[in-house]
């Protein structure tokens, strides 16, 4: 199970794993731009196109589905409240089912939510690429990489100060996502259920084991550097 954890790093010798790390991570930030200031068919021609990509690399349906589940969630979100707000505004001149119906044709026809849920849809799959096909380490060196050279533009050392927090800033989101599911591993092992108040119990406890964990790797990295 540990293999769909979101934002997992999977091993693998492709052209992409090869790539060097600065170059994937300039890309999430290149990639987003163009997708929220181009059109829509931009969007779906990068979510077409990395995935077919994923496919190529041999990440299976579930493997892609870890990483982009919170945006289906969210999606599913925005339309509920759209119905919601909707049909609250028909009640009050219309019958329950009528406005029941007229609200899923007005949320169905929401062209706007549509099209922002498919870009975020294609922005998490880029981030998701990065995060697969490189490791923590490489995405420190990676972020070194684009230091120095910034550094060299500007009046100051050359030497990457920045760079480690900034690689423990990001390599914690996978690492958010692996506690999550381990805790949602518990919960089920425990009889627990798929419900709403396996996500009330778990969210603080999450909160509580992430401080420990960045409690642990502050203490980690205290001991490396020697301070």
């Amino acid at each position: 199970m540990a293999q769909y954890s979101a934002f997992r790093y999977k091993a693998g010798n492709s052209f992409v794993h090869r790539l060097p790390a600065w170059i994937k991570i300039l890309f999430v930030p290149a990639c987003n731009i163009l997708i929220f200031s181009l059109p829509w068919q931009v969007a779906a021609g990068f979510v077409l196109a990395q995935t077919v990509l994923f496919c190529a690399l041999r990440f299976s349906f579930r493997e892609q589905c870890a990483d982009v589940m919170p945006v289906i969630w969210y999606g599913a979100f925005l339309y509920l409240m759209g119905f919601g707000a909707a049909w609250y505004a028909l009640a009050r001149t219309e019958p329950f089912w009528g406005a029941a119906a007229q609200a899923a044709v007005r949320v169905a026809a929401d062209r706007v939510t549509g099209v922002r849920v498919l870009k975020f849809f294609a922005c998490v799959q880029s981030a998701s690429l990065m995060f697969k096909t490189s490791t923590s380490l490489e995405l420190r060196a990676g972020i070194e990489t684009i230091e120095h050279a910034i550094r060299r533009w500007l009046p100051c050392k050359k030497e990457a100060k920045c760079a480690a927090s900034v690689a423990l800033l990001v390599n914690f989101i996978p690492a958010v996502f692996a506690l999550w599911q381990q805790l949602s591993r518990a919960w089920l092992a425990r009889g627990g259920k798929r419900s709403l108040r396996m996500v009330l119990v778990i969210i603080p406890v999450l909160f509580f084991v992430g401080l420990k964990y960045a409690a642990d790797t502050t203490k980690a990295v205290l001991n490396r550097t020697g301070v």
